[in-house]
């Protein structure tokens, strides 16, 4: 027999709080902002008297963390940046531009604790933050937002999912997005990445990121993308895999195929399209990059979707009465 708390925390029958892999009341919750007048809301939102762990993902703009009294910002995001930041009430919110797109995942302590390693570099630099009441950063550095990650924000975005479902959900994206948060901390941390660019350098690199991005179908050399951003093929090479951890084109299959997978699941369209909008000549020359990148044909991919679930707990649920 399973008793729970008021606060869903699991009982045994001597009454003793046993520590569970579910807890169906442990919050995770996600917001987004556009615009002025929802990041006033979700400054707003922020200035909560608990402590609580935020995944920061900042698509476009410009975002300054800020203490009272204090001349340098304890944290800024850039465009295509991430960070995982351990808030705090006093903590000031500002974004330098009225345009923007971020998107906050917003999780309990106990949720992250349960997942790492308590020796662990960023668990320990939080860990002082909740000992001490004050705002704690998890990285030194801006970890940059990978094609993968974007397909994870997205489907955050697009979930039809509510009740049970969508708690069972959240908490699958937020792993998912934790999973990459760290390999790219570990990344830093080994050494991966030997050196930071400078400031120049890595805005640079960024402008490629968003020419490759904004214009998936066409064709551009490095020497072509060198010149649009004022900087040359072997600095390109070199920096982007920097700034990124692949390559220029690795990078841009990367978001082609991440981009093809979503485009086929939530819309009605033809591979000879998709094809085309992926800036390939021929279907068949899609179709063989896809089955290298995912291991499957692209007019596979619905029927192996519903043999192999993504998110295997909610397929579990799908036609029960939690999801509602």
């Amino acid at each position: 027999m399973l008793l729970m708390t008021p606060k869903g925390e699991d009982l045994t029958l001597k009454g003793e709080i046993t520590d569970h892999l579910f807890n169906l009341k442990r919050e995770i919750s996600i917001s987004y902002s556009k615009n002025a007048a929802s990041f006033h809301k979700l400054n707003q939102a922020q200035k909560r008297p608990e402590q609580s762990l935020q995944m920061m993902f900042v698509l476009k703009g410009t975002l300054n963390y800020q203490l009272p009294n204090s001349k340098k910002p304890l944290l800024v995001l850039k465009d295509q940046q991430h960070n995982l930041l351990l808030n705090h009430h006093q903590l000031q919110l500002h974004s330098e531009h009225e345009e923007h797109d971020v998107i906050f995942l917003t999780i309990d302590y106990l949720f992250l604790s349960r997942y790492l390693p308590h020796d662990h570099t960023g668990f320990i630099n939080l860990k002082k933050g909740t000992e001490q009441d004050k705002a704690a950063v998890f990285s030194k550095f801006n970890l940059h937002i990978t094609p993968e990650i974007i397909a994870i924000l997205n489907a955050l975005k697009t979930s039809g999912h509510t009740g049970f479902c969508e708690k069972l959900f959240l908490e699958s994206k937020a792993l998912e997005l934790l999973v990459l948060q760290l390999s790219q901390y570990e990344q830093l941390k080994n050494g991966d990445i030997k050196y930071q660019l400078k400031k120049d350098e890595l805005d640079k690199m960024y402008e490629v990121q968003k020419i490759l991005t904004n214009d998936t179908g066409s064709q551009f050399s490095l020497r072509t993308l060198a010149h649009m951003v004022g900087t040359n093929e072997f600095n390109l090479k070199r920096n982007f895999k920097i700034a990124f951890g692949t390559t220029v084109y690795g990078y841009l299959n990367q978001h082609k195929m991440e981009q093809a997978k979503s485009m086929l699941l939530e819309k009605d369209i033809t591979i000879a399209e998709l094809a085309r909008k992926m800036g390939y000549r021929y279907p068949t020359h899609f179709s063989s990059a896809f089955k290298k990148y995912f291991g499957y044909l692209p007019n596979k991919i619905k029927m192996i979707w519903l043999i192999i679930d993504p998110d295997p707990v909610l397929a579990l649920f799908s036609y029960s009465s939690f999801c509602v």
